[in-house]
């Protein structure tokens, strides 16, 4: 008993002496950690970098890079990777927290420590970064004073001025594609824009094309849709363009006409003439498969529909007459149905293979579905699909478990692995999220993501608008965006960025659009 105890009290003895010099131990450990968190860089020994993590991925991707003498000061710290500048967000002796740049294609990894006062140290890392090229988000053109009013340059018609000179682009508004000349994207505005805009991909310049007061009694313009003739089968003959005006409770023009001139163009010289006539028409969409024309009023959430066969059949435009002249009669088109109730503003955009429209309900926040009724060649009564009435917030979910604020216009964008999975609807929807600052989706199934912007990577003042490009989510953001157009050739997006005062574009990394 009494060995079985000396034993006991040796090993207590023993046991406690370890513990106690494990705590030594750990206690000089942090504080060895302590000195090195603190210590400043010395220019008189060399800036050494061991590793760095991960070793792959694209702009915006989080990087951490592990050496020695890095100091404490982010502002005596340059890291280039693919000799493009990184922005460092936080330093230690041993650590540097920072973002891959954009077009890093290189990928060699170079730290410099110090300034002329301090003195210089360099070191580069072993490996190279694999850099990934992914889709991000640029500035095409445009920019936004500090006064907020920049001029509309153009703003004469005729007037062309490349990118790099354009101003304006800062009233909502909407984009489209000319169906003949795909390297033409027209903008409209709502409100102060002075007509119809014509972005030239080509040649990397804009041009007012047409005057809102010349030749649409300078009303609001609201949306661009082109329809075929239906004679020669002419692709895109005609331009149709939805205004909006109230004339205190009068009926007013709702959507015009437009003829290509003899060179495919369009121009304050073009014949217009009134397609339709009713009152505060928020949009027009010509059906891509049957040529019907949907159009709206904003009086009673009215949806109308136009058989444009019949109105060319009995209502042929006089090409000399005067474009004023008004060609639509009682009986022209029908009113279909009425959405929830009346005083909101919406769009509607018609799926590529005319089976269903997408109703967007700009100022009660919601997306409504119809669906086409092929017996009766004309949509049916809608219901929600995404987002609630009236109920404004960023919730990605599905259907009404959604939450939008505002959102605008919208394309169809083939989704290449519902393609590959023999799915039978193969677009998803893309639309501006005005008030949420963003662009997302909306799957055919209901669910609501966000793609781009509301980047938290760049935010100091606690704002999710702005200006900045690069990464989709981690940097890229955007200000009040409205109009919102898709390439699929390049597999690129035009955005018009409306409080930022620009016309930005998602395309992949480094391919020139």
């Amino acid at each position: 008993m009494k060995r079985q105890s000396a034993i006991s009290t040796q090993l207590r003895f023993l046991l406690g002496f370890l513990l106690l010099f494990l705590s030594l131990c750990v206690t000089s450990c942090k504080d060895d950690d302590k000195v090195a968190d603190d210590l400043p860089f010395d220019a008189s020994k060399e800036v050494v970098v061991s590793d760095f993590t991960p070793k792959d991925g694209g702009v915006g991707q989080k990087m951490v890079i592990f050496g020695q003498n890095f100091g404490t000061d982010t502002a005596l710290v340059n890291v280039t990777i693919g000799g493009k500048k990184a922005v460092v967000v936080n330093v230690k002796p041993t650590v540097i927290y920072c973002f891959v740049p954009a077009g890093a294609y290189r990928g060699d990894i170079l730290v410099t420590v110090g300034n002329a006062a301090t003195g210089q140290k360099s070191a580069q890392a072993p490996q190279l970064f694999q850099y990934e090229r992914k889709m991000v988000l640029s500035t095409l053109c445009g920019t936004r004073n500090e006064s907020g009013d920049d001029p509309w340059n153009p703003g004469s018609v005729g007037v062309t001025v490349p990118f790099s000179e354009a101003t304006g682009f800062r009233d909502d508004g909407f984009m489209k594609w000319d169906p003949r000349f795909p390297e033409r994207l027209y903008v409209i505005y709502d409100g102060g824009g002075p007509g119809i805009q014509m972005l030239d991909m080509k040649k990397r310049t804009v041009q007012l094309i047409m005057s809102k007061a010349a030749c649409f009694q300078d009303q609001r313009l609201r949306t661009i849709d082109f329809a075929d003739d239906p004679y020669t089968g002419e692709k895109a003959k005609y331009m149709v363009v939805s205004t909006d005006r109230d004339d205190n409770g009068q009926q007013s023009t709702s959507v015009w006409i437009v003829t290509r001139n003899y060179d495919g163009s369009f121009s304050n010289n073009s014949v217009r003439q009134v397609l339709a006539a009713y009152k505060q028409c928020n949009g027009a969409s010509i059906h891509p498969v049957n040529g019907e024309l949907y159009f709206n009023s904003y009086e009673s959430g009215q949806v109308f529909r136009l058989d444009m066969k019949r109105y060319f059949e009995t209502l042929q435009p006089d090409y000399t007459g005067s474009p004023w002249s008004p060609y639509q009669v009682d009986g022209a088109y029908d009113n279909i149905f009425r959405i929830q109730d009346n005083g909101w503003e919406f769009q509607i955009d018609i799926h590529p293979s005319g089976k269903y429209a997408y109703i967007v309900v700009i100022n009660q926040h919601y997306i409504l579905r119809t669906d086409y009724n092929e017996q009766e060649k004309r949509f049916s009564a809608p219901y929600v699909f995404a987002g609630e009435m009236g109920k404004t917030g960023w919730v990605e979910g599905v259907g009404t478990s959604a939450r939008l604020n505002r959102p605008y216009q919208g394309c169809f964008v083939k989704n290449p692995e519902y393609v590959a999975a023999g799915r039978e609807d193969v677009y998803d929807f893309y639309f501006c999220d005005n008030q949420n600052h963003c662009v997302r989706y909306l799957t055919p199934d209901g669910l609501v993501r966000t793609y781009a912007g509301r980047g938290t990577s760049s935010i100091t003042d606690n704002n999710m608008w702005g200006t900045e490009d690069g990464d989709l989510r981690e940097v890229a953001r955007f200000r009040d965006p409205t109009g919102i157009a898709y390439n699929e050739e390049t597999n690129s997006f035009y955005i018009l960025d409306t409080v930022g005062h620009r016309i930005r574009e998602i395309s992949m990394e480094g391919e020139e659009q």
